[in-house]
């Protein structure tokens, strides 16, 4: 699921950036903050989360940001315990290990190297999870908590659609347990042959469908109308550019011919929707916002997030059956210039006995 894990990391990055800021007393002794963050999902062998600490320093805060010792915790300094409860009574317990072997990507933090805790847990959308951090120096305990999003299934579309349709089509999914909001992602999948050398490359184009989140419902099912199919071309035609000396053609999901495009519903839970509606600017011009955070301490020396989500996905085709859409994208007008030909001709297309 390497695509669906870029795409997750494209609508969940500003859940983990906490922009919001507090007065801040120059004159005050040093008070030992964390900051941590993660999101659970169920379909995940392994869960990640990070751990921050404040720093104080003389010279430029974002250049001591990109030091290792000012932002991570000696690891001998604190313990990072996952808890499971049902119904208040605990489960399991676990001291989380270590891992700096997912690097991470350039910033102000300190990169590539990354300190994350993690757990290879299997979770249960019965129970609650708590994230325990305990400083030993101190021995102060903060702590948050979420539920777990369960699964879920796409049941409209489930292998194509007439992508020249100028109607709104209404994608229905099945509601999740425990989730509060839901975003929708259509993700297409192409790629691009040099016609000089015949080296092949792998390309995608995703786009949010929906422009504001979709609330949870309280009935079984899902509906989303604010899509036009036809408007996925445009779409296409904006991000894709116009290179000379290549051939492009569809690319097939998961190795399914004409598969070329993967619908995918997020769901989130309740903390992660309270986040986003506190964080994201308001229309005002006033624009104090309050903090957010559900990470509980007693001297409020803790923020950041720890959430579920979980995704359900389809993968659609962009063959001829419905709606002639594979020749909209080789001879209209709009995409034309794009030199796109067609799957039949890829060098990637399957032979007969793999049809």
């Amino acid at each position: 699921m390497k695509r669906i894990s870029t795409i997750c990391i494209a609508l969940f990055a500003a859940a983990v950036l906490l922009t919001q800021c507090k007065p801040i007393d120059l004159t005050a002794d040093y008070k030992d903050i964390t900051v941590s963050y993660g999101f659970l999902n169920p379909k995940e062998n392994v869960h990640y989360f990070k751990v921050y600490r404040g720093y104080i320093t003389d010279g430029n805060a974002y250049d001591a940001a990109s030091e290792w010792d000012n932002i991570y915790y000696p690891v001998d300094s604190i313990e990072v315990r996952l808890v499971e409860y049902h119904n208040g009574q605990v489960l399991r317990s676990a001291v989380l290990d270590t891992t700096t072997a997912i690097p991470k990507e350039e910033g102000d933090f300190h990169n590539p190297k990354q300190l994350l805790y993690y757990s290879d847990w299997q979770l249960d959308t019965e129970n609650t999870y708590r994230l325990v951090i305990n400083r030993k120096t101190s021995g102060d305990e903060v702590y948050a908590e979420t539920v777990v999003v369960g699964g879920f299934s796409i049941r409209r579309p489930m292998v194509s659609w007439n992508m020249n349709s100028n109607n709104p089509y209404k994608i229905l999914f099945s509601s999740a347990e425990n989730a509060a909001m839901y975003d929708i992602y259509l993700t297409f999948y192409y790629i691009e042959v040099d016609n000089a050398t015949k080296a092949i490359t792998h390309h995608q184009v995703s786009r949010r469908l929906n422009g504001d989140y979709i609330r949870a419902t309280t009935g079984s099912e899902v509906a989303f109308t604010g899509f036009t199919p036809e408007s996925f071309f445009t779409t296409i035609v904006q991000a894709i550019e116009t290179k000379p000396g290549v051939t492009r053609y569809i690319d097939s999901v998961a190795g399914q011919p004409y598969r070329c495009m993967r619908l995918t519903a997020w769901a989130a839970d309740q903390n992660y929707l309270t986040y986003r509606e506190v964080s994201t600017p308001g229309t005002s011009i006033v624009q104090n916002r309050p903090e957010y955070t559900n990470f509980v301490s007693a001297d409020e020396s803790a923020y950041g997030l720890l959430a579920s989500r979980n995704y359900a996905y389809a993968d659609l085709s962009m063959d001829n059956s419905t709606g002639h859409n594979e020749d909209t994208l080789v001879k209209s007008p709009r995409t034309r210039r794009l030199n796109f030909d067609y799957y039949r001709n890829s060098p990637e297309f399957p032979p007969q006995e793999n049809r």
